[in-house]
């Protein structure tokens, strides 16, 4: 389904201090501004949070809060392909298309009682994200979606789940502060192979992280995918 609408990460470290122009800006902004931005094909404007009834986790806003769209690809993504962030506009909307209305919502929940895939990789108890709460606003394939928990009374608040349409599987991602850190790395590495595609001689420093679960997995293919269709 095609949706179309208008090792653990706490380790790893970025040096943005370079910014002492923007003191304002916490560290997931400064990050967002300086080490994602310059690469993706971003709306000219920030997203009107003061509409958004969910409540933003603050690494997410600070994505919205930057511009209200994202995307790897400069054309052809369809919001899917390559590596997207969806306009919070229509937060509702666009989760109840990805999980097929209202009725697929409910009918995906009840599937995955007990089945969700938790961060070792077994089946488990973990509130599935078809449930109150949870909305999809990021995408990486027709078929592969990320979905946070937006209800701050929860403990999910921040997660993120990975679900596969097609599969109809359901998988704990990470945090979405830990999804922010990995998307910088991913995008440097990426930078690292259209440098080495354009001077083989070129020897990089970035090397896969070991211990990424799938979820991870399949989103750094597709963020390097993406850039290499860019060189």
């Amino acid at each position: 389904m095609v949706v179309c609408i208008n090792q653990p990460c706490g380790s790893i470290q970025f040096d943005v201090s370079a910014e002492e122009d923007v003191p304002q800006l916490s560290s997931a902004q400064k990050l967002v501004r300086t080490m994602l931005r310059p690469h993706f094909h971003c709306s000219p404007r920030p997203a009107n949070l003061n509409n958004v009834m969910e409540h933003i986790h603050p690494t997410l806003a600070a994505l919205w809060n930057e511009a209200e769209e994202w995307h790897l690809l400069a054309s052809d993504h369809c919001d899917v392909y390559g590596f997207n962030v969806w306009n919070p506009a229509w937060l509702e909307e666009s989760t109840e298309m990805v999980f097929g209305g209202p009725e697929g919502r409910k009918n995906w929940a009840k599937k995955q009682k007990n089945q969700v895939v938790n961060k070792r990789g077994y089946a488990s108890g973990l509130e599935s994200c078809a449930s109150k709460g949870w909305v999809c606003c990021i995408a990486f394939s027709e078929f592969d979606y990320l979905v946070i928990c937006t209800d701050i009374r929860k403990k999910e608040y921040g997660d993120l789940h990975h679900i596969n349409t097609r599969g109809e599987k359901e998988t704990y991602c990470c945090t979405m502060d830990d999804l922010l850190l990995h998307l910088v790395y991913f995008i440097r590495e990426g930078k690292e192979r259209q440098m080495k595609e354009k001077t083989p001689r070129f020897k990089g420093t970035m090397r896969p992280r070991t211990g990424l679960p799938r979820p991870l997995k399949m989103v750094r293919k597709a963020v390097i995918d993406a850039m290499m269709k860019l060189v």
